[in-house]
């Protein structure tokens, strides 16, 4: 028996030897070598010679393998036109902290952008909605709205404008400004209510407040939060949840559109806002003209003075409406939105879907539909819309890098 082991052993060891052997061997289709065949007769002797007994065979069991997985898809946000739940800010489509913010009239403010001093603005990153729009002049400015969230410092502010009354009836909004030309506050308190616009005095802090900044177009700035409050104390305020349905969000992008990562808006002169998406947040980031000297400017990011940090919005809405010129200074303007539609443009996740928008004669949003006239989804989050001329041109330098320039019909004596 023991002889027996013995030869079994020389028998493997031979085996092996000769599979290394072999595995250092070129394979060809030559005449097998003399090695060859001593290697094959070994082998041979091994199977006629050699019982191999079975041995257990341990395999990895399911859960040993490690399988590779597909990244889950991205659930769907979906909410809107209407039924909004509770604790949904119809104008972004997001989740508030607080649903019982939501129980008051949006709180709009006339924000400036000239003079340049009055850089940086302070409060827009926290709006539901940036309304943007010519002054004339080549200048431009600001309407921001806040309802899901409040912010302490918003400015500096400015005196309000005729498109103010459309855009605040819409929204259901009280208006904070600092006054305005006679014809146009007189048409706003009208149209409004004297309780729902809101002018900064020395008694209206801390809704409205002098900072003493020393140059008056650059010192007011309003509180939002309280801004409500200024408002609850009027005995026709009316500070119960308004309905603001209208708008439609989806965290996935539409069908179609063109890649859009680029938009610059040319009010005139030197004056520019620059949008440029970034993919990994999902928003447009905001640049903004800087004048370096007398002759040179450049773009900055505009940020937000009370963060210092860079404005990012979720969508960015070009809205073509007629602008009526009602002096040749070129400063009074009325803009056709009430009852009217016209030409827009979304840019959202890095493209840009052409279609209409359509301006409501009460109290419901602005609303947008696509090419084929369904409602545009937005993406959830905040949303910036830049009103210009219906005249206004569109220009694509390069691919997916859009400009627009601002065009009106000119000053006619007796409009």
């Amino acid at each position: 028996m023991k002889k027996m082991n013995k030869a079994a052993r020389f028998i493997a060891m031979a085996l092996v030897l000769s599979m290394v052997l072999a595995a250092c061997q070129t394979v060809s289709a030559s005449t097998p070598t003399q090695t060859t065949v001593a290697t094959e007769t070994v082998q041979t002797a091994t199977v006629q010679t050699v019982t191999v007994m079975p041995t257990t065979l341990v395999l990895p069991s399911a859960t040993a393998i490690a399988m590779s997985t597909a990244t889950p898809a991205p659930i769907e946000v979906q909410y809107g036109p209407t039924n909004f739940p509770g604790n949904v800010d119809p104008l972004t489509g997001l989740v508030v902290s607080d649903p019982a913010i939501l129980n008051r009239r949006p709180v709009m403010i006339k924000v400036s952008n000239f003079p340049r001093e009055g850089r940086p603005h302070a409060g827009l990153s926290k709006a539901d909605i940036v309304f943007d729009y010519s002054t004339g002049g080549g200048w431009n400015r600001y309407l921001a709205l806040f309802y899901g969230q409040d912010s302490d410092q918003v400015g500096p502010m400015r005196s309000g404008r005729y498109i103010d009354q459309w855009l605040v009836s819409m929204y259901q909004g009280v208006l904070g400004m600092m006054f305005a030309y006679a014809p146009e506050k007189a048409e706003i308190d009208s149209r409004l209510g004297q309780s729902r616009e809101i002018s900064g005095t020395t008694n209206t802090c801390p809704a409205i407040c002098d900072k003493g900044y020393g140059i008056s177009e650059i010192n007011w700035f309003a509180n939002t939060a309280e801004m409500s409050k200024y408002y609850a104390k009027f005995a026709d305020a009316s500070n119960t949840k308004p309905v603001l349905d209208g708008m439609s969000f989806t965290s996935v992008a539409p069908a179609g559109g063109t890649v859009a990562t680029e938009l610059t808006m040319h009010f005139g002169g030197n004056n520019e806002g620059l949008w440029k998406y970034d993919a990994a947040l999902k928003k447009y980031l905001r640049w903004i003209d800087n004048q370096v000297n007398d002759t040179t400017y450049n773009m900055i990011p505009q940020v937000d003075r009370n963060t210092s940090r860079q404005l990012a919005f979720s969508n960015v809405i070009v809205v073509f409406a007629k602008y009526t010129t009602l002096n040749s200074k070129d400063s009074i303007h009325k803009v056709a939105l009430a009852g009217a539609s016209g030409k827009a443009l979304v840019f959202r996740d890095g493209k840009v879907y052409e279609g209409k928008w359509q301006g409501s004669t009460g109290s419901a949003p602005l609303q947008f539909f696509n090419a084929a006239g369904n409602l545009m989804e937005l993406q959830p989050g905040n949303t910036w819309i830049s009103i210009t001329g219906d005249i206004s041109t569109i220009a694509q330098d390069q691919p997916g890098i859009y400009k627009i320039t601002f065009r009106k019909a000119a000053y006619q004596a007796g409009n």
